[in-house]
């Protein structure tokens, strides 16, 4: 499920405004990590070796 940007912002403020600042940092490096991985798998081209990955879309959906 896809939120709009303003939503999500809205749900991560809510979030963050319950956690101790421990947890936030870990939230925070989570997020981090995650905008890395992204930005890393938008960078790879696909090879003729990959696996076709529609059906896994698929099933993750």
């Amino acid at each position: 499920m896809k939120l709009p940007t303003k939503s999500l912002i809205s749900k991560i403020e809510s979030l963050s405004a319950q956690m101790t600042p421990e947890q936030l940092r870990d939230f925070l490096d989570v997020l981090d990590s995650m905008a890395i991985m992204v930005k890393e798998a938008k960078s790879m081209s696909p090879t003729p070796e990959s696996p076709d990955l529609s059906g896994f879309k698929v099933a993750l959906h």
